[in-house]
């Protein structure tokens, strides 16, 4: 009996079979790393050269494997290419600096950091692959407030989150100051939450007035109301920057229509002031400790560490001291600098820590630049721009988990922009609902 072969079975020989994609699926494992990454709370056990690890470490190094097995069925997806270039100088050049680093031990850590945080950004990436844009934005509200619950958990004095800094004395002005504002019982005092927070909010609130979506709305007014509550001057001094610019430089596309926006702004800074008033009220240490924000102090104290670093720069221009190593070759800078552009210049010399900060502060570049098709980039680009303008006066990029966070967090920006572009395109008439684009 003669064979029969439906029509689009037959494949040349030797020719891979790519699985089908099902878009509608579960992301499960996305929605496990956004919960491990908004609590990465640090496990005993004893890691050789790391000294210990933490349960978001575990996790990406799942989310490792996943990304190799896949290689076979499709390749690497970066996102938007340049952004993904970016991305990649910093690590690459730590690993170089392993070479002549004066501690190895410190820079393969760091380097490690920055191997995670690049598999953070690209299992975004790859999991919010023809993902709808209003299913992206309600990946970043569960973040926005799986990440600000615990900090509010910790003011209320709930058992389980109080500050797991290790080393940290329950009498020490340190561990005070988690109360004093709001902070994050595992990553950290109120300034690493703000930076956090600060990539969260303006997509958020924009998707929630041009999307006439409520949930957003709400969420990204509780983040902001949270994001105030850090009183986090540098954050804060770069907003007010990033906004500034942002109105000089950056014209409104052609063709986009005005909204009216004015109400509001207003209203909401209402509502700050009223927030602000309110964690002034309500708590103790806040009131008790709110003067020493004031001070001067820190100032000075900012000032003799750029002296520091400029020494250490000079005393060794080319090359550096290696990733993250400068502290265990020079005592005077066995605190960071709080500056991560001069803090790449430390690490690896003037040519590459030159080059290494160029290639972090051009990453809002590339969402900026995408506003004349896609007016969304404007909102997340001032997330990106605010927060790279933040580096300058934190030392929050230095921070092994806030750096993976952060570059999670421009895959979810990266993905939403993607979905939103997508969409787009397969209905270039139309427009979304006012609700957005359904689940």
């Amino acid at each position: 009996m003669p064979m029969t072969v439906e029509p689009g079975r037959i494949r040349a020989a030797g020719e891979i079979r790519r699985p089908r994609v099902r878009h509608d699926r579960p992301r499960i494992a996305l929605m496990l790393v956004l919960v491990v990454a908004a609590m990465p709370v640090r496990l005993p056990i004893p890691v050789p050269i790391v000294g210990s690890a933490s349960i978001l470490d575990v996790v990406l190094l799942a989310m490792l494997g996943s990304l190799l097995l896949d290689l076979p069925w499709r390749p690497l997806d970066w996102g938007y290419r340049p952004l993904g270039a970016l991305l990649s100088v910093a690590p690459v050049i730590s690993a170089i600096s392993l070479v002549w680093s004066q501690d190895r031990a410190a820079t393969l850590n760091s380097t490690i950091a920055y191997v995670e945080a690049l598999v953070a950004y690209l299992f975004v990436i790859r999991e919010l692959e023809g993902v709808t844009p209003q299913r992206v934005i309600t990946y970043i509200q569960r973040y926005a407030l799986l990440v600000t619950i615990p900090g509010v958990l910790l003011l209320l004095g709930v058992p389980g989150f109080a500050p797991q800094e290790p080393g940290l004395s329950e009498t020490s002005g340190d561990y005070i100051s988690y109360f004093t504002r709001l902070s994050h019982p595992v990553l950290g005092r109120s300034n690493s939450l703000a930076t956090v927070l600060v990539m969260l909010v303006p997509p958020l609130l924009y998707w929630g007035h041009t999307r006439k979506n409520l949930p957003a709305t709400m969420v990204g007014t509780l983040t902001l109301f949270a994001l105030v509550a850090t009183q986090s001057r540098g954050v804060a001094l770069a907003a007010a920057i990033a906004g500034l610019g942002y109105l000089v430089l950056m014209r409104r596309p052609a063709g986009r229509p005005r909204r009216r926006v004015l109400g509001k702004v207003v209203v909401a800074t209402i509502g700050l002031a009223a927030g602000a008033a309110a964690m002034y009220e309500l708590n103790a240490p806040t009131r008790e400790f709110a003067g020493a924000r004031l001070s001067t102090e820190n100032v000075t104290l900012r000032a003799e560490l750029y002296r520091q670093a400029s020494e250490a720069v000079m005393a060794r221009p080319l090359l550096g001291y290696g990733e993250d190593a400068a502290s265990s070759t020079n005592g005077a800078l066995a605190v960071d600098v709080h500056n991560s552009y001069v803090q790449q210049m430390v690490n690896f010399g003037l040519p590459l820590g030159i080059l290494a900060g160029l290639a972090i502060a051009a990453i809002p570049v590339v969402f900026l630049m995408r506003r004349a098709v896609n007016p969304l980039a404007g909102a997340a680009g001032f997330a990106v721009l605010t927060e790279i303008i933040a580096f300058s006066f934190e030392s929050s990029y230095e921070g092994a988990v806030l750096r993976v966070i952060f570059y999670l967090s421009l895959g979810l920006l990266a993905g939403l922009l993607r979905a939103v572009e997508s969409e787009t395109s397969l209905h270039p008439t139309s427009r979304p609902p006012p609700g957005g684009v359904p689940v």
